[in-house]
């Protein structure tokens, strides 16, 4: 099957093209349909790398067995000094699981992908956030998940292209676990991801962030270690 492209990224369902004012259900090359696409639910494609567009709330790890969901910050703390994985739901309140895990340093390279999908590198965020892939660089908004989403709308005013890429980041933050007092943060300020950079290497941890702009920019840090963060997963197409 071919595949249809608008500015370097698939239109992630009926209703991101219109026709006037109607949605288009398909598109065509000759008798070949080339949109919407196959590719499963919960996935969208980006330039060529195709992407779980929730946050995970995988435990399986890769070696058989599953990570603990910590339940309290000091808890939490103790998984951060024996260097073992885990992984917590939002204020650790299992309610918030649409939100996805926050898990720590130690899980994020032992929990089991889905099939065929792997933990994305730096390289593979910064393809999605290029400006041969998004015209619209250095506005990342293209990656934020359409309204209503979790971003603070008196610092994300710049409600261009949300959602067009079908990323879908919500603004759910991060956390650390640098104490006992485990601290989940900057809901609605930035949305957190985890990749398999090395540890405190340069793009360990990214984020689609309005801390400095109206906007959602694109961040990277290397401060990884105490960090609690969500994953997202990626294959190639």
């Amino acid at each position: 099957m071919a595949d249809l492209k608008l500015n370097g990224i698939t239109p992630n369902g009926v209703g991101k093209i219109k026709l006037g004012s109607v949605n288009v259900q398909e598109i065509y090359m000759g008798s070949t349909l080339v949109w919407p696409t196959s590719i499963d639910t919960g996935e969208v494609e980006i330039c060529n790398l195709i992407w779980t567009n929730t946050n995970s709330n995988e435990t399986e790890l890769i070696a058989g067995g599953n990570i603990p969901i910590i339940t309290t910050a000091g808890e939490m703390y103790t998984k951060y000094l024996q260097q073992q994985p885990a992984a917590c739901y939002w204020q650790f309140d299992e309610n918030e699981s649409s939100r996805g895990l926050y898990y720590n340093l130690y899980a994020r390279n032992v929990v089991k992908p889905p099939s065929g999908f792997r933990l994305p590198t730096y390289d593979d965020y910064e393809v999605i956030t290029d400006q041969t892939c998004n015209p619209n660089s250095p506005n990342q908004n293209t990656h934020g998940a359409a309204l209503p989403n979790n971003f603070d709308p008196t610092r994300l005013t710049n409600t261009d292209f949300l959602g067009d890429s079908g990323f879908n980041a919500y603004g759910y933050g991060g956390g650390s676990a640098f104490s006992s007092n485990t601290t989940l943060w900057y809901d609605g300020i930035r949305a957190n991801f985890w990749t398999s950079s090395a540890a405190n290497a340069n793009g360990s941890r990214i984020a689609f962030t309005t801390i400095t702009a109206s906007n959602l920019t694109f961040a990277a840090w290397s401060n990884s270690t105490y960090e609690l963060a969500p994953i997202r997963f990626v294959k190639d197409a």
